[in-house]
């Protein structure tokens, strides 16, 4: 991510301030969320700075990155969480993790090959009665078949 000397600035601003803070989580997610309005996601080059900045694991960020829902590690627009507990496994909930990995050719941080859509696994969505499941922009998506998938993502790839 290139910054200009504006976004540079109030970066420094940011890191300055929550260095003098206490490092309690509430505090930390409220960084994060600054820091996100400025910069529209939360890279993994971003995190390591801030780590740096305010002298704190990485580990610790990253991990309120993946608990906050409102928080994006990067700038996707869309969001796709495949249930893998063991009734949605029986029910081909695995294949269609297959199925999605194929299509969006996610890289290391679950984000699509063309950056619309973030694929991550969770190992229960709670609603077992209804698998296989699939959250999508927190919505549950009940009882999917590997044929509803191509249609399921069409329409978050096309323009609203």
């Amino acid at each position: 991510m290139i910054m200009n000397e504006d976004t540079e600035k109030r970066l420094q601003q940011i890191f300055s301030y929550y260095k003098t803070q206490p490092q309690e989580q509430e505090l930390m997610l409220q960084m994060l969320r600054e820091i996100q309005d400025i910069t529209g996601q939360l890279s993994t080059s971003i995190l390591d700075r801030a780590a740096s900045e305010i002298n704190i694991k990485r580990s610790v960020l990253s991990c309120l990155v993946k608990y906050a829902k409102d928080l994006k590690p990067c700038a996707y627009d869309h969001k796709i969480v495949a249930c893998t507990g063991p009734r949605c496994a029986r029910k081909n909930g695995m294949e269609l993790l297959r199925i999605l990995k194929e299509e969006l050719k996610p890289d290391k941080d679950g984000i699509s090959r063309d950056g619309q859509i973030l694929l991550t696994t969770r190992c229960c969505l709670k609603h077992c009665k209804t698998a296989p499941n699939l959250m999508i922009d927190d919505e549950l998506v009940p009882h999917v078949t590997k044929e509803q998938l191509p249609e399921l993502l069409r329409k978050l790839r096309s323009p609203s």
